[in-house]
Order: C-alpha cells, then sequence, then structure tokens
C-alpha cells in the first residue's frame, strides 16, 4: 500500500510541476512537448539530439518538429558539436533562456518552497529515491 501512495504522489507531483510551467507555455502558444525540451536544456544545459530525445523519451520525428518549431520562433539552435562533428548540439538562444526562466521559476518557487519546508535530510532522501528509481529498469 505504502509503494501505491509513494507512486500516486510522485504522479500527482510531477503533474503538478508541469502545470507550473504550462501557463507561461500556453500563453506562447508553445506546445507540452516544446515546452519540456525548453525546460530539459535550461535545466541541463546544452545538449546533443540524441540525447535529450533518449532524455525525453521522445520519437524521432516529433523531436525534430519540436526543435524546427522551436528554432522558427527563435529559442533554440542547432550547431555542429565542435568536439564531434557528427553530433548536433541543441542550445537555448538568449530569448530561449528568457522564456525558459520565466517559465521555470513557478516551478522553482514551489521546488524551493518544499525543498524548505522538508528539511535538508529530506530533500537528499527524494533526490535519492528519484535517481534510483531513474536507474530501475523492468519490472523487478
Amino acid at each position: 500500500q505504502d509503494l501505491n501512495e509513494g507512486a500516486a504522489l510522485i504522479r500527482a507531483a510531477a503533474r503538478r510541476l508541469a502545470e507550473l510551467a504550462e501557463a507561461a507555455a500556453a500563453a506562447a502558444s508553445i506546445s507540452a512537448p516544446e515546452m519540456d525540451v525548453l525546460q530539459e536544456i535550461f535545466d541541463l544545459g546544452a545538449m546533443d539530439v540524441g540525447d535529450l530525445r533518449s532524455r525525453l523519451g521522445a520519437p524521432k520525428q516529433s523531436l525534430a518538429r519540436n526543435l524546427n518549431q522551436l528554432e522558427g520562433r527563435g529559442f533554440v539552435t542547432r550547431e555542429t558539436d565542435p568536439d564531434d562533428r557528427r553530433r548536433r548540439l541543441v542550445t537555448l538562444t538568449p530569448s530561449g533562456m528568457a522564456f525558459a526562466l520565466e517559465a521555470t521559476e513557478r516551478r522553482r518557487s514551489a521546488l524551493r518552497q518544499a525543498f524548505l519546508s522538508a528539511g535538508p535530510d529530506a530533500v537528499t532522501g527524494a533526490r535519492r529515491v528519484m535517481s534510483d528509481l531513474l536507474r530501475v529498469r523492468g519490472g523487478s
């Protein structure tokens, strides 16, 4: 029962974090998958297209379409990786960075408040659980 309740809490928290950024995305007519792209790059920095696709679990065609839209709006650029010419890096432009910062501020504020309320030990434990959960494969 505790595992079921924990899974339900994780799903609800993920939905809440998504909701916090949706208002900015809707105001700018950006789709949820496009917002996911912006947030992933904002949070982790420039990233190879293949790595981005893998992190988001996005089909190749869908990600290409989202990147084309975001590039057309001036939010991202795709450039050849200077260290490996086979790779294409996706980077936020200054306007993409400004938009992502504004769009994620509500999410960051909610996380900051929850982390402060929970205390350092709870934050460390939550991070460990989430990291381990992401590493788990299959039904074991």
